[in-house]
């Protein structure tokens, strides 16, 4: 197996990603494994509130040989996510997903952590929101909130977190876009863009990447998104 580095990845890909689509997660398995996860928390809770999965700088991904059935696997995905209560409290996992070359995620696990033995998530900065858009109608089944923490000091705009969202319930939809605690900040020009996606289609989209201050970071921001 072939392991790839993530956050390597979007360095390479974030330039002409940030130039040509304003809202576009830099890993699109991510956006698979979370089909997956929706649709098998969706069966067994109609009515639940969110399922949020971490891309970068969270996710590994490696290239994988090997059958599920008769099913060639072609990725196995690692990483880290939640699930958030209806009280708004939030249950950490740790989630493996497996690929295949195309089409819906074959497999989803997900490892809920042991926080009474000390299990967390790593140690980060937090940048925490909600998404909503000012029409009234439901978002349609199936769609996600695509949302990414991006540095534009540089023109090419460095992708540093970003995270999608499954929800059962109406918008506003919560988000957390998570930095590794050590993460030097001094310098940098934070943004975040958004966006709801529906099967690569684009319903919503925040009009401009809202800029992120030091200030910001100990806030609850709330981005309204323009119907595309």
């Amino acid at each position: 197996m072939r392991k790839i580095g993530l956050s390597v990845m979007a360095c390479l890909v974030s330039g002409s990603a940030y130039a040509q689509d304003s809202g576009a997660i830099s890993s699109p398995v991510l956006s698979r494994c979370a089909g997956r996860a929706g649709t098998e928390t969706r069966a067994a809770d109609p009515a639940f509130v969110s399922l949020a999965l971490d891309g970068v700088p969270w996710l590994t991904i490696e290239q994988t040989d090997g059958m599920i059935g008769s099913q060639p696997i072609s990725e196995t995905v690692t990483g880290i996510g939640y699930r958030r209560r209806r009280d708004g409290t939030k249950v950490p996992f740790r989630f493996t997903c497996v690929l295949n070359f195309d089409g819906p995620a074959l497999m989803l696990h997900i490892s809920h952590l042991m926080l009474r033995l000390g299990d967390d998530l790593p140690p980060a900065i937090i940048v925490e929101g909600a998404a909503t858009y000012v029409d009234k109608m439901p978002l349609p089944k199936g769609a996600e909130l695509q949302v990414r923490l991006l540095d534009v000091s540089k023109s090419s705009g460095d992708v540093l977190a970003e995270q999608v969202v499954r929800s059962g319930w109406q918008v506003p939809i919560a988000f957390a876009l998570r930095l590794p605690k050590e993460t030097a900040l001094a310098g940098r020009k934070l943004v975040v863009t958004a966006r709801f996606v529906l099967a690569h289609q684009v319903l919503f989209q925040l009009k401009e990447p809202r800029a992120v201050t030091g200030d910001d970071l100990h806030k609850f921001l709330t981005l309204t998104l323009d119907k595309i």
